[in-house]
């Protein structure tokens, strides 16, 4: 569903830095990321916790229950709150700001915080049982769909991508490789966007120069789906402040991004990769524009062969696609990916009339855009 009726605006927007499974957040919980960044959003704004209306939590690994009733009592909130926590996976986090946009435009809100946070390290174990009263399978994530075998990898779908499409190692390779060279360079950009949990917090540690003969023997050792061309299992987190025409004209806030439209479409769920290439065409033509209209694109890199399909099928220029790097060599906290890259784009959108727009899949057939321009 476009929301397109009443004026909508993210007016602040932070994340954490994404860390590897492991590293330098393993012991940092959901909330206190969350919080950080929440606090951080209302310091941009100069606002307190009065102002807000609710909220919005992604999450995906997490123990269940209102992770953003945790959240948002941890950054200060009155008790008042609720917070609404979402569960749509990798999507989840670019779907909280679509759903606070969607409030808004309703004149049900007219200050919400959304977005994702998610620990990879500190996730709790998952058991199936088999049966009533029978052994218990240990996974770690549940079914997607019907038929899913949650016993399979997902990224075991991606060899047959590659087959698929013809996509041969010198492109996957090429696209890791400047993903990382990337993020490297860009680094200052990045530090822009996070906000700080300790004095020594690292930017994104993962980035870092890839050679042909570390891909290659990454590829030999584990397989298609390697720790070269997938996006590392991470920690970290990212909000934003969606906004009221009303509230944008009361704080005047210094910097001021219209959201333009956002929707998420369902598919078939072996060929979610790709879906976010659908997405993005229909994006662009429901809103009547072309790809030189989109200054830049923040497209989830949760495999290197998802990328090249997601641009080849969208006709996405390559050179707008994810200029300061992407998840391949970041991090995908699942639940946070989606909202990382509507905070990207916010700090990215410094020209009047420059439009943005980010894609993200999700496993089980989902894909969600969102479309935004600097007023």
């Amino acid at each position: 569903m476009a929301i397109n009726s009443h004026k909508v605006f993210l007016i602040a927007a932070a994340r954490t830095t994404v860390a590897p499974v492991g590293g330098f957040l393993r012991n940092t919980s959901i909330e206190d990321m969350a919080a950080a960044v929440i606090r951080e959003n209302l310091s941009q704004l100069k606002m307190d916790t009065s102002e807000v209306d609710d909220v919005i939590v992604s999450n995906a690994l997490g123990g269940g229950g209102n992770i953003a009733r945790l959240c948002a009592l941890k950054a200060g909130f009155s008790s008042e709150l609720l917070g609404n926590s979402i569960d749509r996976q990798c999507v989840g986090g670019l779907d909280a700001i679509i759903q606070a946009a969607k409030q808004i435009q309703s004149g049900q809100a007219n200050l919400i915080l959304a977005g994702g946070a998610e620990s990879f390290s500190l996730r709790p174990e998952r058991h199936y049982p088999s049966k009533w009263n029978g052994d218990l399978i240990s996974l770690e994530r549940p079914p997607f769909y019907p038929t899913d075998d949650p016993t399979t990898p997902l990224g075991d779908a991606i060899q047959g991508l590659k087959q698929t499409h013809q996509i041969s190692d010198t492109q996957e390779y090429e696209w890791v490789h400047e993903s990382h060279k990337k993020s490297v360079a860009h680094k200052a950009i990045a530090e822009g966007e996070i906000v700080a949990l300790t004095p020594n917090d690292p930017i994104d540690p993962f980035a870092r120069e890839i050679s042909k003969e570390t891909y290659q023997k990454a590829n030999s050792t584990f397989g298609h789906t390697h720790p070269c061309n997938t996006a590392p299992k991470a920690d970290g987190a990212a909000f934003v402040a969606v906004a009221s025409e009303k509230m944008v004209k009361k704080i005047k806030p210094a910097h001021c991004i219209e959201i333009i439209d956002g929707f998420t479409l369902g598919g078939d769920p072996e060929s979610f990769p790709i879906l976010p290439a659908k997405a993005m065409k229909q994006m662009v033509k429901h809103n009547n524009l072309n790809w030189t209209d989109i200054g830049q694109i923040e497209l989830m890199e949760a495999y290197a062969i998802q990328s090249i399909l997601c641009a080849k099928y969208s006709g996405a220029p390559i050179e707008k696609i994810n200029p300061f790097g992407g998840a391949i060599s970041r991090g995908h906290p699942i639940g946070a990916s989606g909202a990382i890259l509507a905070v990207r784009l916010f700090h990215a959108l410094k020209a009047p009339h420059r439009i943005g727009l980010a894609a993200i899949a999700g496993a089980g057939g989902l894909a969600s855009v969102l479309l935004l321009k600097k007023t």
